[in-house]
């Protein structure tokens, strides 16, 4: 049964989890916006999140939940819990299958919390949604099943980040990029050693493709040395951005691109969200639930015994990704820079 339109003002969305699951989570999100077109919704995220969060074109206002840092103090955590109160929320939604977003929809004061029945969350709720997976669907329409116990039935999976054009123009300058120059980004690293592909691999499609564009390589600070490795074996004239600029302007840089070349990560989501067409180069992880679905994006996947799987360790020798080959991944980019 549908919620009163007249009587939910505020909302609060919960999503304590990656920046891919941030992402993923903005198709509900415009959902919520588009039912109850004049509540505030805020936004509360844990800190490697927040400058995704901020650009979400529906999110008023994104607060802070450091999980893992200052509100493990219980001080802390109780002048939080006591922010969100203040807010006198009419809607708390929690989005992941963890019992902590739904104790937290609860301790807002929030009068309606809807969220999964995952981990005996169902305690905290007033509507519950079942995490039960009958069939394999992608994320965001996961996310959307989740509105139904109050009412909505949204099919617009569309991805959206706001960037704006001065950021994108700061990009530009910073980089001294060149309009009608072809750019290719490429993520080979994340956070998943098992998500990553070869630095062998990686290395020989640079140097086939730096010939035909600019390449720069993306990364956190933790992936520099590999992406260093990269460029020594490539011997292609390229860039390493490891952890030189913030969220937003990363974004904009893939906005930016040509297309992009990624593994199974964080900034795989950023790419679907601004437009820019993905090659995506997928291991372990189901493509189906979590990876690209842009009407130009490309995703090279050899499907082996063992796949899917959820595991942070190997005993196949990773056969998921050694197995792919840099000559499938550049006659791939050469096809999506032709179509470009």
């Amino acid at each position: 049964m549908g919620l009163d339109s007249a009587e939910i003002k505020k909302i609060l969305v919960i999503n304590l989890a990656f920046i891919g699951d941030v992402i993923l989570s903005v198709p509900a999100i415009r959902a919520l916006k588009e039912t109850y077109p004049e509540a505030r919704i805020d936004m509360l995220t844990v800190p490697v999140t927040v400058p995704v969060a901020k650009l979400i074109p529906y999110v008023d206002t994104v607060l802070e939940y450091d999980k893992r840092g200052q509100h493990k103090n219980i001080l802390k955590l109780w002048q939080l819990i006591k922010k969100l109160r203040t807010q006198k929320y009419d809607l708390a939604v929690a989005m992941n299958f963890a019992l902590r977003g739904a104790a937290v929809a609860w301790a807002s004061g929030a009068h309606n919390r809807l969220g999964y029945d995952a981990q005996h969350a169902a305690m905290f709720l007033t509507h519950v949604a079942s995490s039960a997976r009958s069939e394999i669907r992608h994320e965001t329409e996961n996310y959307l099943s989740l509105l139904k116990p109050i009412g909505i039935e949204a099919e617009d999976a569309r991805l959206e980040l706001k960037i704006t054009p001065e950021v994108i123009n700061r990009v530009r300058e910073k980089l001294v990029l060149e309009e009608n120059q072809p750019l290719i980004i490429i993520c080979p690293f994340g956070r998943n050693p098992l998500n990553c592909w070869t630095v062998e691999g990686n290395a020989e499609t640079v140097r086939h493709l730096a010939g035909k564009a600019r390449c720069i390589l993306i990364g956190g600070n933790a992936e520099k040395n590999l992406l260093e490795q990269v460029k020594e074996m490539s011997g292609a004239k390229i860039e390493i951005l490891a952890g030189a600029l913030s969220i937003e302007e990363l974004a904009a840089l893939i906005k930016i691109a040509d297309i992009m070349i990624t593994v199974d990560t964080g900034p795989m989501h950023i790419a679907g969200a601004v437009g820019t067409p993905i090659l995506s180069l997928v291991g372990r992880s189901d493509y189906r639930v979590w990876g690209p679905r842009g009407p130009r994006d490309i995703v090279l996947h050899n499907k082996v015994a063992c796949w899917p799987c959820n595991n942070w360790k190997c005993d196949n020798n990773h056969l998921c990704m050694n197995s792919l080959t840099a000559d499938k991944v550049v006659q791939a980019a050469v096809k999506m820079l032709a179509d470009r």
